[in-house]
């Protein structure tokens, strides 16, 4: 790991992370293209660089995996079809708050996993996903009306 001394390879950096960001993604675009999305934005990102060159590389993993979420939802006239008791099973809710929370907008939703179930501080969500904490903040109050307003209060 850089900053502690330690040089990883790109291959141990990536297997650190791999599953991390596979239920992301899981969560961002459902079980079918998770891994797509992870394969597509690690094999991008070793096209041009060594994952143990980064100086933060889960931080960048995760805002390409976003990036890739939103790149591929531009490219679509509909968002992907995310199966809300897979892509949130582990959540320990029941199916209505899951397809609720499937249905936020992919930053809110990245938002709303990563603070609640990762449990990531502002800071920590902001720097994953490549915003400001207001930015965060801003999400999440958008994402917490949207589900008080779904599932009603």
């Amino acid at each position: 790991m850089r900053g502690f001394g330690v040089e990883s390879s790109d291959s141990e950096i990536y297997e650190r992370h791999r599953s991390d960001l596979i239920r992301y993604a899981t969560v961002l675009v459902g079980r079918s293209e998770a891994e797509d999305v992870v394969s597509a934005v690690v094999l991008r990102v070793l096209s041009k660089r060594r994952l143990a060159d980064l100086d933060e590389p889960r931080s960048y993993l995760f805002r390409s995996v976003l990036n890739e979420v939103r790149s591929r939802a531009r490219r679509r006239s509909e968002p992907p079809s995310i199966d809300p008791q897979i892509a949130t099973s582990d959540w320990g809710f029941g199916p209505d708050v899951r397809a609720a929370v499937a249905s936020l907008p992919v930053r809110q939703r990245s938002a709303t996993y990563l603070f609640y179930w990762l449990e990531l501080s502002v800071g920590e969500t902001a720097e994953l996903m490549g915003v400001r904490p207001g930015t965060i903040k801003r999400y999440l109050k958008r994402s917490r009306d949207r589900l008080r307003e779904v599932l009603g209060g």
